[in-house]
């Protein structure tokens, strides 16, 4: 047995040291085989080439951002350890378009597309249809055992209210939400749900569409066919498959799902700036090698076929000769949620093909142990199928991976990565049957504690990307797809790549505000440098080229921020041989501009700057956040305009004409400002003015008006145009307010001149005779009330302080109307 607990990771062995003389950097990766920071050391003994294999996707849908948060964060360490540590990186990444899920959608979708093309209008027969599959979607997914066959559509409403009323008010919220913004239930609200709780809230979501579909279906005016099927969709696909059971299918009904969508996805890998693989690797194009593979694992004892034609991996027999099984997670076997989703969906029920005996061992009706998982998958009517000893089937999913791994790396790998969630079981199948492939194999020794093969030296597992405290998952339906985040959603491939470059690899990110703004607060400051940085340079280049000689200063200042550039440059190391800490290496970048914009703002010698500026490209190309960068532009400075496409090119192209034109403008510019009291100069200046805050400005180009008193000209600089549009919006929006505040100061004034006027008119004299007096002296003093009683010495004080008061409001009044003071 195991000489490990099976509940605890096994040793690891790092690989040996390199040749005599090579030497590595002190690389440090989180190795989910031992769950922390090993030292890294390629197989190669030259320490130049490293092996990589990357779980590539199943293609069946369009990829979300969860995958882009896989591969594109996978890129970034690729690029990392080929651009900045120097190895030579061989990447193989597959696409499994042989899998249960592909066939599932695959023929649903022809199904569906074969209905509604039969059905182009809603009948009655059709709701009847949609009504049956929407009680067998209810039934298999919410129903509780009280409620099947009780609950129809149009009491669907009233049953969720009352069963799941939390989850109800969510998805109303949601609805009014997409009915628009002014709806009074839209208010945005932050709900976190659980795995479970999501999984529920989109099976009651579909159930909801649905049933509103069906109850305006049974109207006298149905919707249109297009709205009808659109909301349907999700519980017609499973109810039509469940009536074609027995139906087969042409081979390419799959494979033209499966082309579409690899297509697809490599178009979007394109679009995010993600490297092609060295190879690509397809299940399709590998299944004899898949069959040699099972057969070498049944021949070893290893494995056993069963009586419907389908292999198993033997876990037991596996352990029996020493082996561990789930080195990544053995806390996590036996579980059995995660063994039937690696498993599929798509169990076998098939008809024995074999004889119950072979060479005279009796065959299992079904696999031995619940753990025990499939190579060979006995293929049922409505699957694909090859040739094999054990009658037609199809590669398991586990044992895909391997086999294209193996033939293309062989027995030993550096590199294995994919997402979190592949761990167990995938993943830990996939090193129990390579390593009892390989074990003892190729005259290849051992190097593990116990003797045994090491398949692969270090795994590396991309943390996931959460909606909500929720993963981002196309099972869950909580998914944007990678087009509609670029195209819809706001984001761009550079700022989806800082996002995860901030984030770190192996932790989850969760995708909220905080993160985001933080995200555009980095690439806005490292735009905004390069820019300028460019703008200066290009103008000092003008300069030269007219005859001007450029001092080349080397003082305290240049020393300084020298030695600023080799802290960051010591900074950036020191994080990426930190487990690729690309989280501080971002704030090392940040914290150096930081000092080069002091250093800018201190002198006008720009050699140190770019300096400064050369290795900041650097660097965020390694990161592969400019789609337009080369390998060899070591003398480029800044990244392309993603959202313009503004390249460097083209800067230096149009930078000869914007700089005549920026020249004539300082011109006109100082005329008009040295004289002021021309009456063309106003206007001028208010031309001027347009041309840089709208004509340039729309064309994405700045212009940063300097001291004209020194005949400083305006700084050309390339700026993306929606950024400078919304500057000079804000711009405007502040004037405005201004402006706003101007009107209701001056409204106020008005108003308390006026209320100063009304009182002014009032002679103190007469400004005590009211009701409340009674008698008064000559001044108009009051001297009784009402009732007789004479005013008293202390309230006569207070009375003569608001007539000595009044007089002076009325004489000045008087004053402001040219008439004398009154007596």
């Amino acid at each position: 047995m195991a000489s490990t607990s099976r509940r605890e990771q096994p040793p690891w062995t790092c690989p040996p040291a390199p040749a005599a003389g090579v030497s590595l950097p002190p690389l440090k990766i989180y190795n989910s085989l031992t769950r922390k920071k090993e030292t890294f050391v390629p197989i190669d003994p030259g320490g130049k080439k490293v092996t990589w294999y990357c779980c590539g996707p199943t293609v069946y849908d369009a990829g979300h951002l969860g995958h882009a948060r896989n591969y594109v964060t996978t890129d970034v360490l690729r690029r990392i350890m080929r651009d900045y540590f120097g190895f030579d990186v061989k990447f193989v990444q597959n696409v499994t378009d042989v899998d249960d899920k592909i066939i599932l959608r695959a023929r649903q979708k022809h199904l569906l597309d074969e209905f509604t093309s039969q059905n182009p209008t809603i009948t009655p027969d059709v709701v009847r249809s949609v009504t049956a599959a929407w009680s067998a979607y209810f039934n298999s997914k919410v129903a509780g055992d009280a409620d099947r066959d009780t609950v129809s559509p149009a009491g669907f409403q009233a049953w969720a209210e009352k069963t799941h009323p939390g989850l109800t008010s969510i998805i109303s919220k949601e609805e009014a939400r997409k009915a628009g913004p002014s709806s009074p239930e839209s208010a945005e609200e932050d709900v976190t749900l659980d795995e479970n709780a999501t999984k529920l809230k989109m099976h009651l979501t579909t159930l909801f569409a649905a049933s509103k579909a069906l109850r305006g279906g049974d109207k006298s005016s149905p919707p249109s066919p297009d709205a009808f099927y659109l909301a349907t969709t999700s519980v017609l696909l499973p109810y039509l498959d469940s009536l074609h059971k027995n139906r087969s299918y042409s081979q390419d009904v799959f494979s033209k799902l499966s082309s579409y969508w690899e297509r697809h996805f490599s178009e979007d890998m394109g679009t995010l700036n993600v490297l092609p693989p060295t190879t690509v690797t397809r299940v399709s194009e590998f299944i004899p090698e898949n069959v040699r593979f099972v057969e070498k694992l049944v021949g070893k004892g290893f494995a056993y076929p069963t009586a419907d034609g389908s292999v198993y991996f033997d876990i037991a027999a596996f352990e029996g000769a020493g082996h561990h099984y789930a080195k990544l997670q053995p806390w996590n076997r036996g579980d059995e949620a995660l063994i039937a989703d690696g498993e599929g969906a798509l169990t076998s029920d098939k008809v024995s093909t074999l004889p119950t005996t072979v060479d005279g061992k009796v065959l299992s009706e079904k696999k031995k142990s619940p753990q025990d998982f499939a190579l060979w998958k006995a293929s049922k009517e409505g699957e694909p199928s090859w040739e094999s000893p054990w009658g037609k089937g199809r590669p398991g999913w586990h044992i895909e991976c391997s086999v294209m791994c193996s033939e293309v790396l062989g027995e030993t790998v550096d590199i294995h990565s994919g997402g979190i969630d592949l761990a167990f079981p995938h993943h830990d199948n996939e090193i129990a049957q390579s390593e009892a492939y390989w074990d003892g194999c190729c005259n290849v020794a051992p190097n593990t504690a116990d003797g045994k093969h090491q398949w692969i030296n270090y795994f590396l597992h991309m943390g996931h990307l959460n909606i909500h405290g929720s993963k981002m998952s196309k099972s869950l339906k909580n998914f944007v797809s990678i087009r509609d985040a670029l195209t819809r959603g706001g984001w761009t491939a550079r700022g989806l790549r800082v996002v995860f470059l901030m984030g770190g690899w192996k932790e989850g990110i969760e995708v909220r505000e905080g993160v985001l703004a933080e995200a555009n607060k980095w690439e806005t400051t490292v735009t905004k440098f390069f820019s300028n940085v460019r703008a200066l340079v290009a103008e000092e280049a003008a300069r030269e080229k007219a005859g001007e000689t450029i001092p080349q200063l080397f003082g305290p200042l240049e020393h300084s921020i020298h030695t600023e550039l080799d802290t960051a440059r010591a900074a950036l190391h020191t994080a990426l041989c930190d487990n690729f800490n690309t989280s501080d290496a971002m704030k090392v970048i940040t914290d150096l501009i930081g000092e080069t914009n002091k250093y800018m703002a201190s002198t006008p010698a720009l050699a140190s700057v770019k300096e400064a500026a050369r290795w900041i490209t650097r660097i965020v190309n390694i990161f592969g956040l400019d789609a337009a960068s080369t390998p060899n532009g070591e003398d480029r400075i800044g990244w392309s305009d993603s959202a313009a496409g503004t390249a460097a090119g083209a800067e230096t192209l149009l930078m000869p004409y914007l700089r005549a034109l920026s020249a004539f403008r300082d011109s006109v510019r100082q005329l008009a400002i040295a004289n002021p009291r021309d009456s063309a100069s106003a206007d001028l200046l208010l031309l001027s003015d347009r041309l840089r805050d709208y004509d340039l400005a729309t064309l994405g180009v700045a212009l940063d008006d300097r001291d004209s008193a020194v005949g400083k000209p305006a700084l050309v600089k390339f700026v993306p145009a929606e950024e400078l549009i919304a500057a000079r919006e804000e711009k405007e929006r502040r004037a405005a307010e201004k402006e706003k505040k101007k009107e209701e100061a001056r409204a106020k004034k008005e108003e308390e001149d006026r209320k100063k006027a009304e009182l002014g008119k009032v002679s103190q004299v007469n400004m005590y005779r009211t009701e409340e007096w009674g008698e008064w002296d000559e001044e108009g003093m009051p001297t009784k009330d009402r009732e007789g009683k004479e005013v008293t010495k202390s309230r006569g004080k207070a009375l003569r302080k608001g007539w000595e008061k009044q007089k002076k409001v009325h004489e000045a009044w008087l004053a402001s109307q040219g008439t004398g003071a009154s007596s």
